[in-house]
């Protein structure tokens, strides 16, 4: 009987290891490309690697059509990965996760450079990236993140 219940228990962890398994891909180049295809308008090809709770309040076609509304008209010179750190992120439905917060300096005309930081999630062995909340509560009110009445972006302090 100890085996059966040992064997139940091995089993059920490993089961629950998929969801969460660190990805192999370094957490910086991943960001870095989805950065790369948010500022190059490529919305439709960042979203397969949104995370599942984000494409839950905001499918397909919502994103999309809201995304393109506001295009990146600045497209950085410059992208470079400058921090990879572990922090507890909030994930939309309330949950918290671990997650790698990467933060990506992109450089553009005349010198300015900004920040941003990209919060990446393991799911299934794979990395997945998240709204940032104020965007997230758009989606989730169904309202597009860039029109009038929507939530605006925090300050940068």
């Amino acid at each position: 009987m100890t085996r059966v219940a040992l064997f139940v228990l091995v089993a059920a962890v490993v089961a629950g290891c998929g969801a969460t398994k660190t990805p192999k891909e370094d957490p910086g180049v991943f960001a870095k490309q989805v950065v790369g295809l948010i500022v190059h308008n490529k919305y439709s090809a960042v979203w397969d690697d949104l995370h599942p709770v984000d494409q839950q309040v905001a499918p397909f076609s919502e994103y999309v059509g809201c995304e393109n509304r506001n295009p990146v008209i600045a497209v950085p010179r410059t992208m470079r990965v400058l921090t990879v750190n572990d922090e507890l992120v909030g994930i939309g439905n309330g949950k918290f996760v671990d997650s790698k917060a990467v933060g990506v300096r992109l450089g553009v005309v005349g010198g300015f450079k900004v920040t941003h930081t990209v919060h990446l999630v393991a799911d299934h062995g794979k990395w997945k990236w998240i709204l940032p909340a104020w965007r997230y509560r758009d989606y989730k009110g169904d309202k597009c993140p860039t029109d009038a009445g929507s939530n605006p972006p925090p300050s940068q302090s």
